[in-house]
């Protein structure tokens, strides 16, 4: 497969500045490209995450091309972390980064702890655009997380099961990997509210779904795993058990990554999946989106293109707006875009913002289709 790389750019002016008097705002994009390391060997560790941080520029730059073309002024630092902790404190002194009025980035947990105590004392705001840290124990009103944590997917799935039956009968089945370990851990602190008919299971080949069932109340199977035999169990044990009143399981986007896809299986035990990014290509948006992107770039956009052009849109036209103060324009909205929508809430564990969204696709005749 052919790479691009993106080389270490300190200062990239993004648009010649209009005749309009108000001032450009700065932004510092700071993502771990390791450009030098992979042009010297494309084999280097961390090429695979340079490479999507490389995807995730290229998506910014089509939206600064539609920034532009609205009259938006800027001005972008671009930074090359390559995924270092000396590279991010010289970066730290540069004049053009202590200029930035909003970061995005950087994308591992070690930088956004680094970078802490710079936007709390300048009162800057940084996006974490790629990754979520459920451990992290950051005290930082000036982090926003663009992707909704794991522990945050419980009650998001929840939330949007009782949206359409409150008298739902809830089983949840988690398992041993981290994913599991984590989410199962969510629902069962929520289980701790009695008023919720609502089961958390470790799954084990033996376990007997049909006990938790209800032949009254509309059954919800939550699948909260990620390892293919723990999944395929739990589905078949679902499957089995055809007389299951009013059916419906539900999974993780993750489960299309698996070496064996059973669509068969998916499909008979009425599937819904949660996932926090879904780009429909039949919406004229995304269409356009894709045009752009194969005109300037010769390839076809990722998930990673997507949500750079997503967030490089939605941050830099708040702070256009809002300036310095641009979350109080995003706060507690319901705000679309190409790849999901963005919805942020303080939460208090951390002080931060953190999106609270899950794209909810239904497998209607063997395809996903988008249903919130």
């Amino acid at each position: 497969m052919k790479h691009f790389v993106v080389a270490i750019i300190f200062t990239f002016a993004a648009f010649q500045l209009s005749a309009q008097n108000k001032k450009a705002n700065n932004i510092s994009l700071l993502l771990p490209f390791c450009s030098k390391q992979i042009l010297t060997n494309s084999t280097y560790k961390d090429a695979e995450l340079g490479n999507i941080c490389r995807e995730y520029y290229q998506g910014a730059l089509i939206a600064l091309d539609s920034l532009e073309r609205a009259g938006v002024k800027l001005r972008l630092n671009v930074f090359d972390t390559e995924n270092d902790s000396l590279t991010m404190l010289r970066i730290m002194q540069t004049i053009a980064f202590k200029e930035s009025e909003l970061i995005l980035g950087p994308v591992r947990q070690g930088g956004n702890q680094v970078l802490s105590q710079f936007c709390k004392k300048n009162e800057v705001y940084h996006v974490s655009p790629l990754m979520t840290f459920s451990k992290i124990k950051l005290d930082d009103p000036y982090w926003i997380s663009a992707n909704p944590d794991l522990p945050v997917y419980a009650g998001i799935i929840l939330k949007q099961i009782l949206s359409v039956d409150t008298a739902a009968n809830i089983i949840v089945v988690y398992d041993k990997s981290i994913v599991g370990k984590s989410l199962g851990q969510a629902f069962k602190t929520i289980a701790a509210n009695k008023k919720l008919r609502l089961r958390v299971l470790e799954y084990n080949p033996a376990l007997d779904l049909k006990l938790y069932t209800s032949n009254l109340n509309a059954n919800h199977i939550v699948v909260a795993a990620t390892q293919e035999g723990a999944v395929n169990g739990t589905l078949r044990n679902t499957g089995d058990t055809s007389t299951i009143y009013k059916l419906t399981t539900y999974g993780l986007m993750q489960w299309f990554d698996f070496k064996n896809v059973d669509y068969n299986l998916y499909q008979r035990v009425n599937l819904s999946v949660f996932s926090p990014f879904y780009a429909d290509y039949t919406r004229d948006e995304v269409k356009q989106f894709v045009v752009k992107y194969r005109e300037r770039f010769s390839t076809e956009p990722t998930e990673a293109a997507i949500k750079g052009y997503d967030q490089m849109l939605l941050f830099t036209d708040a702070l256009n707006q809002n300036g310095k103060k641009l979350m109080d324009k995003l706060a507690d909205k319901n705000i679309p875009a190409l790849g999901t929508r963005f919805n942020f809430v303080k939460y208090k564990e951390n002080n931060s913002y953190q999106t609270g969204y899950l794209n909810l696709l239904k497998l209607d005749n063997y395809a996903l289709k988008k249903v919130n």
